[in-house]
């Protein structure tokens, strides 16, 4: 049986993911010890140029988006430039995360990987939400989604490839820039594995979520 899905409980799904993952990215990188693979590069460069993490993370993904114009050219779907709202929306809620996540940062070595995994954690529900909403996704995603496509490669190699890459040019970045690295700990290794895997967990328990969006 085909269900219709609400669109309005659907952006109301999407908006919610798009917070959860904005703070789950704050709070996994507020206790300095690394950042998830995909916003590596976007905190990297907030200690080489005076933006906010929120704006790198729009400005980088911006050109996640024009890689997929470039990939796909004519098959590029006018749709998909809704990714440049989702986008500025997980900006925002980064940025509101990173405010707020400033009033308490433990000393502990163990608290602060404590913070590091509670914030894998609500970017792992943010992610599960954003998926069983289905509305748009992250040019990230996109970039990663073109590439397999027109390469007709395995998505989730190029997505391991995507995030490693990503990581290095942060590495990179940072060695020129500071003459060191920052923002690149065992954290950035942790969050790797750790939000993929927690995805997989919520997969099964999500359905019922995406069942409460159909249209009543």
């Amino acid at each position: 049986m085909k269900h219709r899905f609400s669109k309005r409980k659907r952006f109301v799904c999407f908006l919610a993911g798009m917070a959860l993952c904005g703070f789950g990215v704050a709070l996994s990188t507020r206790p300095e010890l690394g950042t998830s693979p995909i916003s590596s590069l976007p905190y990297v460069l907030t200690f080489a140029a005076p933006l906010s993490f929120g704006m790198w993370t729009v400005l980088v993904n911006l050109l996640f988006l024009l890689g997929q114009l470039c990939i796909q050219g004519r098959d590029f779907k006018l749709h998909q430039l809704s990714q440049i709202l989702a986008v500025s929306l997980f900006g925002f809620f980064i940025d509101l995360g990173m405010w707020c996540s400033q009033f308490y940062v433990p000393a502990n070595y163990a608290l602060r990987m404590a913070e590091q995994l509670a914030g894998c954690l609500i970017l792992a529900i943010g992610i599960a939400c954003e998926l069983a909403a289905n509305v748009t996704y992250l040019p990230g995603e996109g970039f990663v989604k073109a590439l397999a496509m027109w390469r007709n490669w395995n998505f989730g190699t190029v997505k391991i490839c995507f995030d490693v890459t990503l990581v290095v040019l942060a590495v990179l970045v940072s060695v020129l820039t500071a003459g060191s690295v920052n923002g690149i700990r065992e954290g950035t290794l942790v969050a790797a594995v750790a939000v993929g895997l927690l995805v997989r967990l919520l997969h099964g328990p999500f359905r019922t979520v995406r069942k409460t969006l159909v249209k009543a």
